[in-house]
């Protein structure tokens, strides 16, 4: 085994171990703090099985990292991923400016915006929600959203 296949695996050593870790404790940490841990946030895999994860626990999909809803088995739902199954999965939002994520339309109930919880707009710009259960964007409400960055 050559230094880079050690160093190689001793790394994902330690990120499987970070991604457990920190799957143990989501479903008692908010969207604000899981995207703190992203790094430790594993990428969802449609072949994988969540059956046997708490809820709350965090997956990454396409720049954006979701909490687990209701345990299942993504192989199940071949056609789906988390940003198109609510009743799966809620986005995760942050109050921490610096990492807001991208807008994401909420479905339904599932990834309604907070007051205090951050968004990166199609402006750059980044806004903070003013009041609770918000599912309109800065643009088509823009009296919910306070600009803070950008």
């Amino acid at each position: 085994m050559t230094d880079l296949a050690i160093v190689c695996a001793a790394m994902r050593s330690l990120g499987k171990g970070d991604a457990l870790a920190l799957r143990g404790q989501a479903a008692k940490l908010d969207g604000t703090a899981l995207i703190a841990e992203e790094a430790a946030v594993p990428v969802w895999d449609r072949s994988k099985d969540y059956s046997g994860w708490p809820l709350g626990g965090p997956v990454q999909h396409q720049g954006q990292v979701y909490k687990l809803l209701q345990p299942h088995n993504a192989a199940h739902y071949p056609d789906a991923d988390p940003s198109t199954s609510p009743a799966l999965w809620s986005i995760a939002h942050t109050k921490d400016p610096a990492r807001a994520k991208p807008w994401q339309a909420p479905q339904g109930t599932s990834g309604m915006y907070m007051a205090g919880e951050c968004v990166l707009w199609t402006d750059g710009a980044v806004y903070c929600c003013k009041a609770d259960n918000v599912v309109y964007d800065p643009a088509a409400l823009p009296g919910a959203w306070e600009r803070v960055e950008g």
